[in-house]
């Protein structure tokens, strides 16, 4: 072999070389040509963005629902019942009394007759009370251990739970089968005005009144047939079935209708 030869030969594989790095390069611009339209192709990920946001805007809806529902099932709401006393005519069946307990105040001295002029109206032989219904009975023995303690002989209270039903007070909010009541008559006021309100127009520090009387709790009690549990609407002025416990049928006068028209 000569000279020529053998630099024809190196020169052979220089060039081998550099076809094979030739190729290397060309494959290499192909691969980042193709990752980078892979890259920049935006369309697939915002159709799976805007997939994964409907699905998660679909589930918050329907959960938002049922828990709306489950909300409404853990509630009874008293829409019917209302706090103003109306005027009715005295019909001959009827009887009228003289009231002068403030158990009932809800900030207009209500169902307090006396010196007024006015007669509570009651409708007697009443069955199949409502929730919301005042009645008009006579009260049930009763003592807390104070000798000057001194009730009269016939109350008014609101019924609030009905034969069968299992009543609780959960820090001054009233709760019938577990379930929470709604109502003007479901938590405790002070002439008709709750806590919050209370306690804003009034000065806490010459005040009788403390936040404790508005929480005012009491174990679930179950009303028996033949019996309701009443409340009066101002309920630390009031003696009622949180005292004497569910309320006989027996000793229940009448259901109370207004006040009469003289």
């Amino acid at each position: 072999m000569n000279d020529f030869d053998e630099f024809d030969g190196e020169f052979n594989e220089l060039k081998d070389v550099d076809r094979l790095e030739t190729d290397r390069m060309i494959s290499l611009e192909k691969v980042i040509a193709k990752s980078g339209k892979k890259k920049f192709n935006m369309l697939p990920l915002i159709f799976s963005s805007f997939a994964i946001f409907a699905v998660g805007l679909f589930l918050m809806m329907t959960i938002k629902e049922y828990t709306s529902e489950v909300e409404s099932q853990k509630t009874i709401i008293d829409d019917q019942s209302v706090p103003e006393i109306p005027m009715v005519e005295v019909e001959s069946n009827m009887i009228t009394v003289e009231y002068g307990i403030d158990n009932m105040d809800k900030g207009n001295h209500d169902y307090e007759t006396i010196g007024t002029g006015k007669r509570i109206v009651v409708e007697p032989r009443v069955s199949g009370f409502q929730r919301g219904d005042v009645i008009y009975f006579a009260t049930p023995k009763y003592s807390n251990g104070n000798p000057n303690l001194n009730l009269a002989g016939n109350y008014i209270s609101r019924v609030v739970g009905l034969p069968g039903e299992r009543i609780e007070i959960r820090e001054g909010q009233l709760y019938i089968d577990e379930m929470k009541l709604e109502s003007f008559y479901s938590f405790p006021t002070v002439r008709g005005m709750n806590k919050e309100k209370y306690f804003e127009t009034v000065d806490s520090q010459n005040s009788s009144m403390t936040e404790e009387d508005f929480e005012e709790s009491m174990e679930a009690i179950l009303v028996p047939e033949d019996t309701v549990f009443v409340l009066g609407d101002q309920w630390w002025r009031s003696i009622d079935s949180r005292h004497f416990g569910p309320l006989s049928l027996s000793q229940v006068e009448g259901k109370v209708i207004g006040y009469g028209i003289e």
